[in-house]
């Protein structure tokens, strides 16, 4: 497989063990050191811009798996033989040896997982959480179901990798990448056409393995990142100015579900999944969160990571709401203000930073070898 790309960001250029397997539209970005053999699926993600990720041999990731890292702050470890399924995310923490990680799981900044371990599908491993290795994890937050022996985590992975999903590693809630990307033109170019429109784009980024279909207006200093997918169908969307859409992210909507609206300063996580929504200035919608159609989140309110929101639910200005459905959880304090904020201003960093590489270096992106 040769369709995926390897990509520099400023003066740093992953290093590659020998024989990777890059399936189309995977990408290694970065300051990435991979060991030998590693395997990405198509749009899985390794993205080391603000910190390092360094990752052993034999390591699979599924289709839009996101491996990321906490700018200035942390980076992430993943050991060998460590399997990641579709849509699971592992971001600023530390992977032990054969670790296997099921679809929609999200292991979250400064967590750690101890060699031999299985993170449940859809389960979310809390930040700072330190798990022991051999056992089985699951929930929201993750906790320990049972012990599990090395020869029986190793046939699971084995059949992962195979295509043979265990019932402890498949989602409930896959985001529909499928339907989503059934109604987009073909093509390599993120920017397509769709229902006779075609997106407008100003000073912002947009990664060569996203798509960006139909109405869709996406503003000064934002970004849509690796893998993401925003199709406005017959309908419209927007996002605002200083908003970034962060890895494997879908927005998707058309004219009968209403449109999508991102104010000025969003954030949007990894792994997430919007419909149509209105989504006020200042808003952090937490990686792996799942919105449904008709949802309104007024400014400066907080999805957190995980969380299922269900449609047509408003949640007001300056609180963050958690859990699977999500509700009420507490306001938001003004040290976390100041950090949504921070996390903010690094993506119109990174926006700028990756428009000047498209710009300046055009030989930065290359396939896999």
């Amino acid at each position: 497989m040769t369709q995926g790309l390897i990509l520099d960001y400023l003066q740093y250029s992953p290093d590659v063990g020998p024989r990777p397997k890059l399936a189309g539209r995977g990408a290694i970005i970065g300051r990435s050191t991979i060991g030998a053999e590693p395997f990405l699926a198509a749009w899985a993600t390794i993205r080391a811009d603000g910190e390092a990720i360094r990752v052993g041999a034999n390591a699979w990731f599924g289709e839009h798996a996101t491996v990321h890292i906490a700018d200035s702050v942390q980076g992430a470890v993943i050991g060998n033989d460590v399997t990641v399924g579709r849509y699971g995310l592992v971001h600023a923490c530390t992977l032990g040896d054969g670790v296997v990680v099921g679809e929609s799981a999200v292991v979250m900044d400064g967590a750690s997982v101890g060699s031999h371990a299985l993170v449940a599908a859809d389960s979310v491993v809390p930040p700072r959480k330190q798990l022991p290795g051999g056992f089985v994890y699951a929930g929201h937050p993750a906790k320990p179901l049972r012990e599990i022996a090395p020869a029986e985590l190793a046939s699971i992975a084995r059949d992962l990798r195979a295509g043979s999903i265990a019932p402890l590693l498949a989602s409930m809630r896959l985001p529909a990448w499928a339907e989503v990307a059934s109604r987009v033109a073909g093509g390599d170019d993120p920017l397509r056409r769709q229902e006779g429109a075609i997106p407008r784009i100003a000073r912002a980024y947009i990664a060569p393995t996203s798509i960006v279909a139909g109405a869709v207006e996406v503003a000064d200093d934002s970004s849509v990142f690796f893998g993401c997918a925003i199709a406005a169908g017959d309908g419209r969307i927007v996002v605002g100015p200083r908003s970034n859409v962060q890895d494997n992210s879908i927005l998707a909507t058309d004219r009968r579900r209403g449109d999508l609206v991102l104010g000025a300063g969003v954030t949007i996580g990894h792994n997430v999944e919007i419909g149509s929504a209105i989504i006020g200035d200042g808003v952090l919608i937490g990686m792996g969160a799942r919105l449904g159609d008709e949802v309104v989140v007024e400014a400066g309110a907080c999805i957190a990571a995980g969380a299922w929101v269900d449609p047509g639910t408003v949640v007001p200005a300056g609180w963050i709401w958690a859990g699977r459905p999500a509700r009420a959880f507490r306001e938001i304090k003004d040290s976390e203000r100041r950090e949504f904020a921070r996390a903010g201003e690094v993506y119109v960093r990174y926006a700028g930073a990756y428009r000047a590489g498209a710009r300046s270096q055009p030989s930065a992106t290359r396939p896999a070898r």
